[in-house]
């Protein structure tokens, strides 16, 4: 992994982790009639109620998979990395398909399953939403040159210099 990647993807998961601590914490720390009435009233606040949570988790999860990537420096051949990438953007877009009822009230009831995934995951089984987390810099993690797979003696040399 590249110093840039590592350090690029560390800050914006720190603060990933510090907005969502900091929304959880004026959520459970504020007088309920407040949250209420921010809930009604701004969006940002219902995707808040919905994602902080999971995001957070997953923010962990990533930050303790880049270190060790980075500190271990580990490798994957091709076909494991592009599962951890398929497994990564399959969370990522369950995210991002549990805040569309926010914003379309009208695909409340069609979207409803992402959300109820997203809520109940992170809060019956907060260790999974981690694991996922931590499988996103394990798909940046460099490429395992030596195992180039079973037909690696029918294709070129790979120069990746």
């Amino acid at each position: 992994m590249k110093k840039s990647t590592f350090i690029g993807n560390l800050v914006a998961f720190i603060v990933l982790v510090i907005a969502t601590t900091s929304f959880l914490a004026w959520y459970h720390l504020s007088d309920p009639g407040v949250v209420l009435e921010a809930i009604t009233d701004a969006p940002w606040a219902q995707i808040g109620v919905v994602l902080a949570a999971p995001v957070l988790l997953y923010a962990v999860g990533a930050i303790l998979g880049l270190i060790v990537v980075w500190l271990k420096n580990v490798t994957f051949g091709r076909g494991v990395r592009m599962a951890f990438r398929v497994v990564s953007a399959l969370m990522i877009a369950l995210f991002v398909l549990s805040v569309i009822p926010v914003f379309l009230p009208d695909t409340g009831s069609a979207l409803m399953g992402p959300v109820v995934v997203v809520f109940y995951v992170s809060r019956l089984a907060p260790v999974f939403i981690v694991l996922l987390g931590f499988l996103y810099p394990l798909a940046l993690a460099p490429l395992d040159k030596s195992k180039r797979g079973a037909f690696a003696k029918y294709l070129p040399d790979d120069h990746f210099e």
